[in-house]
């Protein structure tokens, strides 16, 4: 959904998915989308628990990973989160 700039349906489902089970894939979506709907400091604060679940995570090496494939505004989210390059 971040791919498609609806970004108030993927904070829903982010918000859904850590409700079930926390998982850092949940954490980068909920970040990704607080950023893109400008609410820095949930941003903020989504990506540092993200980063007490990986604290090593770099972007460029997640993309490395694997992230080839996902999206642009996905990426651009977690740099707006302040999730470190």
């Amino acid at each position: 959904m971040i791919s498609l700039s609806r970004f108030d349906e993927a904070l829903a489902a982010a918000r859904r998915s850590l409700g079930e089970k926390k998982t850092a894939q949940g954490y980068r979506c909920l970040a990704a989308a607080l950023a893109h709907l400008g609410r820095d400091a949930e941003a903020k604060n989504a990506a540092a628990k993200l980063l007490e679940m990986e604290p090593d995570f770099l972007i460029a090496e997640w993309v490395a990973r694997g992230g080839h494939w996902r999206s642009g505004a996905l990426i651009d989210g977690l740099r707006r989160a302040g999730l470190p390059e």
